[in-house]
């Protein structure tokens, strides 16, 4: 509804006659007489023009809806410009790889092959216990203190027995449990296990006998106690192997078979009897005595050469010239 006022008012509105323009001109004009005026009231009630309320209510909505429209129309151009900046039609060209920088190859240190060096056998470690009744208390390879004179042969003619037991203590030390690959006392006695796995045992009774047939003099009663045992387990292995064809009787007739000469049918027996045999070579006489450990046997004699020298009954002799020569290697 408009707001302008509304004047319902009466309004007079005089009418008066009017004479015609071509009257006037035409002849003389006089003044009409004077009449009275014919005076008609008409009451006009001016109407101003009133707005429809649902017109003014659709204009209200048609500009809330130019309004929303104008805004759409700049929110739609905003986000095409910024889809145009991220979203750019690309050619159809493939694209180039961009170039990368030339790298340099490292070089490679030169590798020397490596030389695989050969495989040596390991070293032999004794498995025996460190004290063992009946034998000295020297392990690990120890040499005698005097390989001359500590134990030497007696007045049987055990001397391929001896040289052996000399040549083998200072080749791979005094005790036997560095001779044998291992050595074991039990209740009874020992159990010997040697070099190339025969095993022997080896009674208190056995030691005992075995002892008193060599009939070994020295001074050293350590390096005496370990060659006493050494005989007498050569001899329990001639009596298993029936030496000279009469050891097999009995233990005693192995203690005479070995005190009554030896090697008949080569050099080397004794060293066999103490499981050496993978450990021996037959060399010259000069190898021995350039400084090869061994035994050299000759007519009626056998004697071990330690550092190019005779043992001769307890003492060092001169250089080997002649003979049968083995090596301990």
């Amino acid at each position: 509804m408009s707001s302008c006022p509304i004047n319902n008012s009466a309004r007079v509105i005089p009418v008066i006659p009017v004479q015609p323009l071509e009257s006037v001109r035409a002849g003389n004009y006089s003044a009409p007489h004077k009449t009275t005026a014919e005076v008609t009231f008409v009451q006009h009630t001016p109407t101003l023009p009133r707005r429809s309320s649902v017109k003014a209510a659709g204009d209200e909505t048609g500009a809330v809806s130019m309004l929303i429209a104008l805004v759409n129309s700049l929110f739609t151009q905003m986000m095409t410009l910024v889809s145009d900046k991220k979203d750019q039609t690309l050619p159809l060209v493939p694209p180039q790889p961009k170039p990368q920088p030339k790298v340099q190859p490292k070089v490679q240190p030169k590798v020397q092959p490596q030389v695989t060096p050969g495989v040596l056998p390991e070293p032999f470690k004794p498995g025996s216990d460190a004290t063992i009744a009946g034998l000295s208390d020297k392990r690990n390879g120890a040499k005698p203190a005097n390989i001359w004179s500590g134990f030497r042969q007696g007045p049987d003619g055990n001397c391929v027995t001896v040289s052996a037991i000399k040549a083998a203590m200072h080749k791979f030390g005094q005790s036997p449990t560095d001779i044998y690959k291992d050595v074991k006392k039990d209740g009874t006695g020992y159990r010997v296990t040697m070099r190339d796995d025969v095993v022997v045992t080896l009674s208190d009774r056995e030691l005992v006998d075995g002892a008193r047939g060599a009939k070994f003099v020295g001074q050293d009663k350590g390096m005496l106690k370990d060659a006493q045992f050494l005989f007498a387990v050569s001899a329990k292995r001639a009596h298993m192997e029936n030496n000279d064809r009469t050891a097999g009787k009995s233990f005693n007739a192995a203690v005479r078979s070995l005190n009554d000469g030896e090697d008949e049918s080569g050099p080397g027996e004794g060293f066999k009897r103490l499981g050496l045999q993978k450990h021996m070579r037959t060399v010259s006489v000069r190898d021995l005595a350039n400084g090869m450990v061994g035994m050299c046997n000759r007519t009626g004699h056998s004697v071990a050469v330690i550092n190019g020298h005779e043992e001769l009954w307890g003492r060092e002799g001169r250089s080997p010239t002649r003979g049968n020569a083995i090596a301990l290697i």
